[in-house]
């Protein structure tokens, strides 16, 4: 009689240890390290949607199992967070996308077989400032998603779609999550001032984001003038030495052109943001850096030109990063109400997921 309680016994806890839940981090190298940057989760402080592309590498020990929570710690300020409540929509499936070939069109990068996993409100504690130490995964550091509907995973590219709204009277101050960062060997530098009134001290008024330039991601190009001006953005080959617009019968006093052949450009409008005490307006361009080895170093210049005044920005010269990033990990975000985000692949959020065997 006890060899048989005994044995009945073993059997439990055999099948306790085989459903027992289990945590991986993606990126791995985060689990017991704060990330480089810091990421929004969507709804703790403003309404937004994200679409978060693992590679299978990341999750070769969650392959079969099934994903029962998402967490995503807080970044190591050192401040206290306040708390706050989301209303998340989570949507998971697998894709045959890579990461690094996602694209900005939310849909494009959806598996076939979508699961909606939660739909509801998610609570960010209020965590405590947390000195010089690693950011432990524990309650009061973490935003936790508790999915309604477990995922098995099956393999391949995960997609996790997220939707999040902010609850009136109940969203975070200030609750941002931990992310990684991958460095990139692209840069940019200035070639010569601009013309007009937005134009700053150094002659500036056109933007590029540097820690963009990597295959597989989209550079944001900006551009600060006159709210509802039209401009043209031109890529193109740099000019050896500044080109006197005046020269050829066109541009404002002063005006230099910084690129010598024009490849590609862009009509925008500098829409006035929603910050009242920014008076002007602000467009951007983002242009796709193929994942190929073509563009691999690739040298090229963006300028902006005034349409109603004949302005021109300051010139811009750019290099691609020679190798692609390494994080295997891609992020599009945006609004809920658009079909078309902002796409990075050298910064993502750190996640962990608890998984047990199905």
């Amino acid at each position: 009689m006890k060899a048989t309680l005994l044995l009945i016994l073993i059997v439990c806890l055999v099948a306790a240890s085989a459903f027992a839940q289990q945590h991986v981090v993606v990126p791995s190298a985060y689990a017991s390290a704060n990330g480089e940057s810091r990421a929004l989760v969507p709804g703790l402080m403003s309404t937004g949607r994200e679409q978060i592309l693992i590679a299978a590498g990341h999750l070769v020990s969650v392959q079969g199992q099934a994903i029962q929570a998402i967490e995503f710690r807080r970044h190591a300020f050192d401040q206290p967070f306040a708390a706050g409540t989301a209303f998340l929509t989570v949507t998971m499936s697998t894709t045959a996308v890579d990461p690094l070939a996602s694209s900005q069109v939310f849909a494009a990068n959806v598996g076939p077989s979508p699961v909606q996993v939660f739909s509801g409100s998610v609570s960010a504690p209020a965590s405590p400032a947390p000195g010089t130490a690693v950011v432990a995964w524990v309650a009061n550091n973490v935003v936790r998603v508790p999915l309604q509907v477990p995922f098995v995973y099956p393999g391949g590219t995960l997609c996790i779609d997220v939707t999040g709204t902010l609850v009136p009277g109940q969203s975070s101050s200030f609750w941002t999550a931990d992310a990684a960062v991958v460095a990139s060997d692209g840069f940019a530098v200035d070639m010569g001032p601009g013309t007009g009134p937005r134009a700053n001290s150094l002659g500036q008024w056109s933007y590029i984001r540097s820690s963009e330039l990597s295959p597989g991601s989209d550079v944001e190009m900006s551009a600060f003038g006159e709210a509802n001006s039209f401009c043209l953005a031109v890529l193109g080959r740099p000019a050896a030495v500044p080109i006197p617009l005046n020269a050829l019968g066109i541009g404002a006093p002063g005006a230099m052109a910084y690129i010598d052949e024009v490849y590609h450009s862009n009509l925008a409008i500098l829409l006035a943001p929603d910050v009242p005490i920014y008076q002007g307006g602000i467009g951007y361009w983002d242009l796709f850096i193929p994942n190929q080895a073509w563009i691999l170093g690739a040298e090229l210049a963006t300028q902006w030109l005034d349409l109603m005044t004949w302005d021109v920005s300051n010139g811009i010269r750019w290099t691609v990063a020679t190798a692609p990033p390494s994080l295997g990990i891609s992020q599009v975000t945006g609004s809920p109400l658009d079909s078309v985000g902002q796409r990075t692949v050298n910064v993502a959020h750190i996640l962990r997921f608890e998984y047990t065997t199905p």
